[in-house]
């Protein structure tokens, strides 16, 4: 059994880190995510449109 699914609010999360660190391995280890993963999330290559548009309503809400 894999990890379990990055949730949208995980991907905002992501993204907050990122920009304060610069890291995407940095991110990860405090995530408890692998920094691929989390450079995949950062980046939104190969991330449904669904899971896009969540995370932009979760980032304008969280504003």
């Amino acid at each position: 059994m894999g990890a379990p699914r990055v949730t949208p609010e995980e991907i905002v999360k992501m993204l907050r880190l990122y920009a304060r660190l610069g890291n995407y391995a940095e991110v990860g280890r405090q995530m408890g995510r692998s920094g691929s993963t989390v450079a995949k999330y950062v980046q939104m290559k190969g991330v449904p449109q669904s899971i896009r548009i969540a995370v932009q309503n979760l980032s304008q809400q969280n504003q």
